[in-house]
């Protein structure tokens, strides 16, 4: 069992609190996501639980972590240059514990995977020549042999194509081992976690919540939902009774205001003096009662963004006619693109799926009509590295709008000011979005758009969408997003190549 109690991280830097309080048990055999939008301490919280000195640097931590498993696995987010750098052989033996490695379970695990490590060690291939697929497995290998019992997992699906997600789930599900895992793909959560712990920052980022829920992802996403909307309707009546009562109360305050003014009478004037002082207390009382009503529910991982507004080009008007088109990667590519179509651009890694969204990029940017929305896995393509938020949204709108618009994101009013480098992944997807939505594109291009999203905030991303009526060519192993919309499938296949 892994206890944590108390515990309160802490950012050393602006003293900004990530977590706080966090009370939670993983027993044997759980299967726990983590999940929240990018900067709410979800990695620090799995340093602090492997070695807390590892986030002592940058971070205060207080409260205990109290762990009984023996030994852990940890796969972190990306592997470091110099193990890019390394051979298969090399990586596997590097820093290897005989008194822990079993040898055993290592081939036995390597068939199940099907990953063929001795064709890797003949070839001398370095883990820069792997696919994410092979680099994910390999890295589960070298821990699997150790037989850890629990294992710690941080974004293994970040760079993982479809074929291989939809293995790791079967991993996860099968595996009895405890894991604890971060992710944004929403099929590996409902598909593979039996408990959640969602952490977020309210309060325009200043206050910490965190909440665990036993069961799986759906079901968390449901009652969260159901309970959000309870909420704001129990927080949006109170405050109308509030206000009905108040403007009653000032009213009757005037009126009897008017009365004294204009008395002549004693005994009248003492009767209203009186009326005025319970009134006055009533107001009193109203706003002291104001302090105990529900709080207006907030979500940080919300995507207020709505396209209006958008003139389609007719849904017969063809884009593009690509006849045997031999792309830089090799393949030859047959594409009919027409002005409302939604095309899904799937394929393994690495097999040229964002090479041809560039190339649809160069030819549609060329032609008269056409207003493209382009979103790179690398924002900074389309969003400057040293331009703020608010800077680049004033390109395409007003001052004003732009901070409403930025302040429905959820970022606050110092983050607005921020360089784009600053921000985090989310963010940065988020304001691409908004770009997107203030100039009225009628083509989207997306490259990978939910992988720095929140799962929670994936579904607003679904329906945005769902509502736009232009064209969208999107690049994606998101298999919910996938699952979302009606789309036309290109697949990129290897023996597409000329070259083979």
């Amino acid at each position: 069992m892994l206890k944590l109690q108390a515990i309160t991280i802490t950012h050393l830097k602006d003293l900004q609190t990530l977590i706080a309080d966090l009370d939670l048990a993983v027993n044997p055999g759980d299967k726990l996501a983590i999940i929240g939008e990018e900067g709410t301490g979800k990695s620090t919280l799995i340093q602090a639980i492997l070695d807390p000195e590892q986030i002592s640097s940058y971070a205060q931590l207080d409260g205990q972590i109290i762990n009984h498993f023996t030994q852990i696995g940890y796969l972190p987010q990306n592997l470091l240059p110099q193990q890019l750098n390394q051979t298969v052989s090399d990586f596997i033996y590097t820093d290897l514990d005989y008194t822990v490695f079993d040898f055993q379970i290592f081939w036995t695990m390597a068939d199940r995977f099907n990953l063929p490590i001795e064709r890797f060690e003949e070839q001398k291939l370095r883990l820069a020549n792997l696919s994410g697929g092979e680099k994910i497995k390999l890295q589960l290998l070298k821990l699997l042999a150790t037989d850890p019992d629990l294992l710690i997992l941080d974004e293994p699906s970040g760079d993982l194509d479809m074929e291989t997600l939809v293995w790791l789930e079967s991993f996860i599900q099968e595996s009895e081992k405890t894991i604890l895992f971060i992710s944004h793909d929403e099929a590996l959560l409902s598909r593979s976690a039996t408990s959640i712990l969602h952490l977020e920052l309210l309060q325009k980022r200043r206050e910490p919540r965190w909440t665990f829920y036993k069961g799986d992802y759906e079901s968390y996403k449901t009652d969260r939902q159901r309970q959000f909307d309870k909420d704001l309707q129990v927080a949006s009546k109170q405050r109308e009774e509030q206000t009905k009562r108040l403007t009653k109360n000032q009213r009757i305050q005037k009126s009897v205001e008017h009365q004294l003014r204009n008395t002549k009478n004693d005994v009248a004037g003492r009767l209203l003096a009186k009326k005025m002082k319970s009134l006055q207390s009533q107001e009193k009382r109203f706003e002291r009662e104001s302090k105990d009503f529900t709080d207006i529910p907030q979500d940080m991982d919300r995507i207020n963004l709505f396209f209006s507004g958008v003139e389609p080009l007719p849904a017969s008007k063809i884009l593009l006619d690509w006849q045997d088109r031999t792309l830089s990667t090799g393949q030859t590519i047959n594409l009919i693109l027409r002005g409302q179509d939604r095309l899904a651009v799937i394929g393994q890694n690495g097999i040229g799926k964002t090479r041809l969204l560039t190339a649809i990029k160069s030819e549609l940017s060329q032609r008269e009509g056409i207003s493209l929305g382009y979103m790179p896995q690398d924002y900074h393509q389309v969003l400057p590295i040293g331009i703020s938020a608010l800077d680049f949204l004033k390109d395409s709108t007003t001052a004003e709008q732009a901070r409403t618009l930025l302040a429905r994101l959820q970022l606050t009013r110092e983050e607005i000011h921020h360089s784009a480098h600053q921000l985090s992944g989310g963010q940065k997807a988020k304001i691409c979005l908004a770009k997107m939505v203030l100039e009225k594109a009628n083509v989207l291009l997306l490259d990978e758009p939910t992988r720095h999203l929140s799962p929670t905030s994936q579904e607003e991303f679904k329906q945005l969408l769902q509502t736009y009526s232009g064209a969208i060519v999107l690049v994606t192993h998101d298999r919910s997003v996938l699952q979302a919309i009606k789309w036309e499938v290109l697949e990129m296949k290897e023996n597409d190549r000329e070259d083979k």
